[in-house]
């Protein structure tokens, strides 16, 4: 049996899968049982697979995590365009061979140090995460695209917290993992948060979102930040939100 499985889990981006596809060949398309007719004719009936009505994200997930046996799961939202390599000059990557040996080179990695949860960068700036100096952080958000094994993947997510649930997961991990691994020589470009059509847009609204905040800010205390963090730069619709968990030796050079 596979030990790992990529998902991407999807809401009304049909005309995104085949460029998905393109880059992620073996992918799942993950979609609600009443969208089926409209993606059946872009994804092969074997990569298909149907989840019932559920609302948001997380629920999603949650139901992933209960259906899927494989132990490792590599979820990748709709709107991937590609990955930026941040170290160098080179170009975006779309080669699904490439992209396969980045995210195989993260989950082996992860198991050889028992990790529960790996990803990449959430910020197209070098500048702000200086992958040249700092390849490897242990604190980063868990979102767009990301790895789950072990017990991590089977970690709930927070249904109650309206477009949150990320976050929550990344602190929840922080507690119970005491890292995440992630791969900053990489940023898995997914264009502008909660833009365009499909995806979370038209589920989560303005004050849903402000409230899922607040509930964060009560749960987590100090732990949370209200300093927007380097990966929203230009990200005017999203309320300011920054993780303040440190896991770096205070002898070592502070970067963070």
């Amino acid at each position: 049996m596979e030990t790992r499985r990529i998902v991407v889990p999807s809401r009304k981006r049909v005309a995104n899968i085949p460029r998905v596809l393109s880059m992620l060949p073996n992918a799942t398309i993950c979609v609600a049982e009443a969208e089926e007719a409209d993606y059946r004719d872009v994804v092969p009936k074997k990569q298909l697979l149907l989840h019932p009505e559920l609302h948001g994200l997380a629920a999603i997930r949650n139901w992933l995590a209960k259906t899927l046996q494989e132990d490792c799961l590599v979820e990748i939202d709709d709107d991937l365009r590609g990955v930026v390599p941040q170290i160098g000059k080179a170009k975006r990557i779309t080669d699904p061979q490439v992209i396969a040996e980045i995210i195989e080179n993260g989950h082996r990695v992860a198991e050889d140090l028992d990790i529960g949860v790996f990803c990449w960068s959430r910020t197209a700036n070098s500048f702000l995460s200086d992958p040249i100096f700092l390849p490897i952080r242990f604190v980063q958000p868990v979102s767009c695209s990301f790895g789950m094994r072990g017990a991590a993947r089977n970690r709930p997510w927070d249904e109650t917290i309206p477009g949150r649930a990320d976050l929550d997961f990344t602190i929840k991990t922080m507690l119970e993992d005491r890292v995440v691994l992630a791969d900053m020589r990489w940023y898995f470009d997914h264009g502008r948060i909660f833009s365009g059509k499909g995806g979370a847009v038209g589920i989560i609204t303005r004050e849903g979102f402000e409230a899922g905040t607040r509930i964060l800010y009560d749960r987590w205390g100090k732990y949370i930040g209200r300093k927007r963090p380097g990966f929203m730069k230009g990200q005017g619709n999203v309320s300011p939100m920054s993780i303040r968990v440190h896991r770096q030796n205070p002898l070592a050079k502070d970067i963070d």
